[in-house]
């Protein structure tokens, strides 16, 4: 997501509404350390994995066109929609690209409006369709409470016929 102020980060939808890019990545449940890198270099945005710990780099995603200023913060968030997991950023490296470029250039830089130029407009924000079906919860605790019932009614349904069957050896004639 490439942001200039007027843009808000969509929590309840992962930010999907307003994101430049992106690819999914498994690195749940590892027993080592997972690098990603993020280079920014002549207006190209790259995000490069190591998931594998094979200290090779896969590319997860590059853009085109982005236009971002110089003399601003990186943050990092781990915020999203639905937070199940705990991820621990261990550490976050700065390297300056050794680039020859005019002063001058670089003082215009820092005039820059951060943008992308293939972003996408933002869409309209879109409800989730409610489920009309029961959860699974529901339907576990729906089937628990049947086959209650129908133990019941056997075992009341054998006393009635054991009851019946007593009733009927003692008639008097």
């Amino acid at each position: 997501m490439v942001n200039n102020g007027s843009l808000h980060y969509d929590h309840d939808r992962d930010g999907t509404h307003t994101q430049l890019a992106g690819c999914e990545t498994k690195f749940r449940n590892v027993e080592y350390e997972t690098i990603i890198t993020v280079r920014y270099q002549d207006d190209v945005l790259t995000v490069l994995t190591d998931l594998e710990n094979k200290r090779e780099w896969k590319e997860c995603f590059s853009v085109k066109g982005i236009l971002l200023p110089t003399g601003y913060y990186f943050g990092v968030s781990a915020t999203t929609g639905d937070l199940s997991d705990n991820h621990d950023i261990i550490s976050l490296r700065f390297y300056e690209l050794d680039l020859v470029t005019d002063p001058q250039v670089s003082l215009e830089r820092r005039k820059i409006v951060p943008q992308a130029l293939t972003f996408e407009p933002p869409r309209e924000r879109s409800e989730d369709k409610k489920s009309s079906g029961m959860s699974n919860v529901k339907i576990f605790f729906l089937i628990l409470f049947g086959m209650i019932v129908a133990v019941a009614a056997a075992i009341g349904g054998i006393m009635f016929y054991q009851k019946h069957k007593e009733n009927s050896k003692k008639r008097f004639y």
